[in-house]
């Protein structure tokens, strides 16, 4: 069988309605075995295995939980802040039959 990069000239031409459906059909199939895939991931069960070599004997002792008592509340200085003083301002009045 010869490979050709162009279809012979003798070879029937598909309708251009059907190409689009061609086209639309294989992007639905493709978006439902994407969906699937990504639902099979989602919702497959994965067991934990046990891990022999991690397993670690543990006891459990029972210390009387002691809170030291919290330390005497700080009382806030208030301060008053100094009186701020801004020089007036300049005001500069332009008339308005005056042109420069």
């Amino acid at each position: 069988m010869l490979l050709r990069s162009a279809p012979p000239v003798e070879m029937p031409k598909m309708p251009r309605g059907q190409m689009v459906r061609v086209k639309l059909g294989c992007m639905a199939g493709l978006g439902v075995l994407y969906g699937a895939f990504v639902w099979h991931l989602a919702h497959e069960k994965i067991a934990p295995r046990p891990n022999p070599a991690a397993r670690v004997a543990i006891r459990f002792i029972k210390l009387p939980m002691v809170i030291p008592p919290a330390p005497a509340p700080i009382e806030p200085e208030l301060v008053q802040p100094a009186p701020v003083q801004f020089p007036p301002p300049k005001l500069v009045l332009r008339h308005a039959g005056h042109r420069r």
